[in-house]
């Protein structure tokens, strides 16, 4: 009887650690389960976010290349579609697990590189894009800027948690379903090939490359105690010093005191004592400045600190506060490379930013030794026949490897009514850059 019961006793613990392993399994796979699925999620996001990108990179070189005519430029855009192109089909691939009811947006994907690089590899002969071509460029553009539109708006359904990526998938199915990509015998024909094409990118007319420079402007002057420094922090606020309080100091391509209140930040070089940064925390109320008198006024606020010959070029407004950049203008040349930002408050015009490290890390003196081929009214021969030129100047633009390049800037009309800025080197006679104009209400920028 003992036996028996002990063997009861025996088999019932043995089921009941067959139990607990079960239940500890089952929790533990769950847990691994819970962790994998949102590991998928946050793969997926981040796919469908450089899906967007990348869709968005595609769209705007496709405009860029309708107004492209040297073969230099056909190459960069050519080639940053290719790469955006290719990236794009991988993201999607993570997203939808390489469903083939979405062929139709691969084959868009690999149609829209293969063709521009057909494009390419023509101008590099010699030949010119051909209205049909122009056509088709067209097209391409149209379908990529629906799809950008469209993957867009499922970023911030996603985000907000408003939709699955089930749907996600079947959106974009759905978006497929709708579109004819076939644009031409000639995309089945294109072969994909990639080459090494040299290119050179620019920042364009807004930024500033300093990240690897030194200043030639304050490089030999003299340093000055963190007292100094505070006077001048104080005489550039109209403020009295007591106002002030030492912060911190900073080194990098600028070494700088920084000096802080309740209010604002500011910092001042250690060689020369030169503001670089100031920032004044502060809400902008209902704006009572119109733009033109805003820019008088931070104009005239850079008078006043000894920044006398600058140049308004372009604006952003967010929240009532307007950054306008200001570059270095001298013999009618503008100097993107040399840019002064200020913020000003629409509400009563107060200055609540200054960053000078642009102007202060690219200025300096300039020997004009650039031979010029082509003078501004025979380069204006070379651009794109369809744009219409408004107005033309003299520029220094900054490069993607910290120096610059003059150039002439060309503002003209597209077909479309889209304004271009087409940058020409006078030297080459090959297209630097081509900017794309953005107005709105809330300031003018380009893509």
């Amino acid at each position: 009887m003992k036996k028996s019961r002990r063997k009861s006793i025996r088999i019932t613990s043995f089921l009941v650690a067959i139990m607990v392993c079960l239940v500890t399994l089952s929790a533990v796979s769950t847990v691994n389960y819970v962790k994998s699925s949102r590991l998928l999620k946050a793969s997926r996001e981040r796919a469908l976010t450089e899906l967007g990108t990348q869709l968005d990179t595609i769209s705007v070189n496709l405009d860029k290349c309708l107004y492209a005519s040297t073969t230099p430029m056909i190459a960069g855009i050519s080639t940053e579609v290719w790469r955006a192109s290719t990236a794009a089909k991988t993201n999607l691939s993570e997203i939808t697990d390489g469903e083939a009811e979405l062929s139709s947006i691969y084959k868009f994907l690999s149609q829209v590189g293969e063709y521009t690089m057909t494009l390419n590899e023509k101008s590099a002969k010699g030949e010119k894009i051909s209205k049909e071509e122009t056509e088709n460029l067209k097209k391409l553009s149209g379908y990529a800027d629906k799809l950008s539109e469209e993957v867009n708006y499922l970023i911030s359904e996603e985000q907000n948690g408003d939709l699955s990526f089930e749907h996600v998938k079947s959106t974009l199915k759905a978006d497929t379903e709708n579109e004819k990509l076939y644009i031409g015998q000639e995309l089945d024909d294109a072969t994909e090939t990639m080459k090494d094409y040299p290119t050179l990118i620019y920042d364009g007319p807004f930024s500033d490359n300093v990240d690897t420079k030194k200043s030639d402007l304050i490089e030999n002057l003299p340093e000055i105690s963190k007292e100094e420094a505070l006077k001048k922090a104080a005489t550039f606020l109209n403020i009295n010093e007591t106002e002030l309080y030492f912060l911190s100091e900073s080194k990098g391509n600028l070494d700088c005191y920084n000096f802080y209140n309740t209010d604002l930040t500011i910092s001042v070089t250690k060689k020369g004592g030169i503001v670089t940064y100031m920032l004044y925390s502060r809400f902008a109320d209902e704006s009572t400045l119109t733009h033109e008198e805003a820019i008088e006024k931070a104009k005239f606020f850079l008078n006043q600190r000894g920044y006398k010959n600058v140049k308004e070029s372009y604006y952003a407004v967010i929240d009532g506060i307007m950054t306008i950049n200001f570059a270095f203008y001298e013999d009618n040349i503008t100097y993107y490379t040399d840019l002064i930002k200020v913020s000003i408050a629409l509400d009563n015009g107060d200055i609540t930013a200054f960053d000078s490290t642009g102007y202060l890390m690219n200025h300096t003196k300039r020997n004009d030794a650039t031979e010029k081929k082509y003078t501004i009214n025979e380069a204006k021969k070379l651009l794109n026949s369809t744009l219409k030129v408004k107005s033309s100047k003299e520029v220094y633009i900054p490069t993607d490897f910290g120096t610059e390049v003059f150039a002439y800037e060309y503002h003209c009309v597209a077909p479309d009514e889209k304004e271009i800025l087409v940058y020409i080197n006078p030297e080459t006679g090959v297209e630097e850059e081509i900017l794309i104009l953005l107005y709105s209400d809330n300031g003018v920028l380009t893509k």
